[in-house]
């Protein structure tokens, strides 16, 4: 397990060493070092807090991207899960607030749906000295939101726009018009210039088949702009032979990350169920990012953070990952076939629409 795994030195200097030299503190820094040592020996039950946490403010979306979670698992969750609260916001920030280092603002849905919603988020993380990150598809963007946005101390916004062309852009984000997008992006970039915006804006192209060639145009127009262009390969395709065939580029570095039956993607341990705390817009919590919408397990507005943060079912995960013997019982799914990260015990690793099929287990609710 090394830092030489991450594909992108940038973007982990961008947003993990920004986040850790702008907002440390003492408390931040002991915090962190106990909850890396239990990561890296592995401890079931952790005794430090996460430092990490992602928050979807809003279920809802514009649009209907293929592999995303909405789309893969859409009875996992109905639209109904609504919009945080910001009292149970209030209470979590009250609880963990202190060991914060990010609050990552993004989930199955577009946070530019409800801004004033997603804006209360950023303003009170940034009082509690949190690093804030927000994602969008660039798709709502007004000259009024847009210079709030930019003036409202967020860190880093991250403009999801993956084609250069009506054709390119629709094969994925479907239901987005490439106008939008792109005079999102020139608003965006004028108005940072023109109010001397400290935000950091960051342009994420998730390449595929149906954009690859677009990649050096991408990069041009990245430089006439002056935003920062991250390329990423898409996911979500594990194992499907047909996904694999449909999306991939034939060109290998873009291509997603190597799935082969029978083995982990990456060489690590989850790092979701020690790091961070995954909080959906119902108030409940998932295990990991990856699996949020079919990996909930317990309700904030019923237990507390650090309750959840060590609720039976995540030690239980945690001890897929020892490499001694563990004890007998089921695990929770997807955990048990998750293909992502290399486990010691559990199940075959699956893709993943099987990872969950494979073990049907209840979510347990509270703690």
């Amino acid at each position: 397990m090394s830092l030489t795994n991450y594909r992108d030195f940038g973007r982990l200097w961008r947003v993990y060493g920004k986040s850790a030299i702008k907002y440390s503190s003492p408390r931040k820094i002991i915090n962190a070092m106990k909850t890396e040592y239990a990561y890296r020996t592995r401890k079931v039950d952790v005794r430090s807090a996460p430092y990490i946490l992602f928050v979807e403010p809003l279920y809802y979306c514009n649009l209907d991207c293929p592999l995303c979670d909405r789309q893969l698992f859409p009875d996992a969750r109905k639209k109904s899960a609504g919009r945080l609260k910001m009292d149970l916001f209030d209470k979590i920030l009250d609880e963990v607030g202190d060991y914060l280092y990010q609050c990552q603002i993004f989930g199955q849905g577009e946070p530019m749906l409800d801004w004033p919603l997603t804006k209360q988020i950023i303003e009170k993380s940034h009082k509690r000295r949190i690093f804030t990150l927000v994602s969008s598809n660039c798709t709502l963007f007004t000259p009024k939101n847009v210079e709030e946005i930019l003036s409202c101390n967020l860190d880093h916004l991250v403009l999801a726009i993956d084609g250069l062309t009506q054709k390119s852009l629709e094969v994925y984000r479907v239901g987005a018009k490439i106008e939008d997008v792109m005079e999102g992006m020139r608003l965006v970039m004028e108005t940072h210039r023109r109010i001397k915006s400290k935000t950091y804006v960051e342009w994420q192209f998730l390449v595929h088949q149906h954009n690859v060639h677009e990649m050096e145009d991408a990069k041009k127009l990245a430089a006439e702009r002056g935003v920062h262009i991250r390329f990423a390969p898409l996911g979500g395709m594990e194992w499907d032979e047909s996904l694999e065939s449909f999306w991939n580029p034939n060109n290998q570095e873009w291509k997603a990350p190597a799935a082969v039956p029978g083995k982990a993607m990456y060489d690590w341990p989850c790092y979701f169920l020690w790091r961070s705390l995954v909080l959906n817009s119902n108030g409940k919590v998932a295990r990991c990012l990856i699996y949020q919408n079919v990996a909930e397990y317990a309700d904030l507005n019923k237990t507390s953070v650090l309750a959840a943060f060590n609720h039976p079912t995540v030690q239980r995960a945690r001890e897929l990952f020892q490499q001694g013997a563990v004890p007998d019982g089921e695990f929770p799914s997807p955990c048990v076939n998750c293909s992502y990260y290399e486990r010691h015990h559990g199940g075959e690793y699956l893709g993943k629409r099987p990872a969950v099929k494979k073990v049907e287990l209840p979510v347990l609710v509270g703690a």
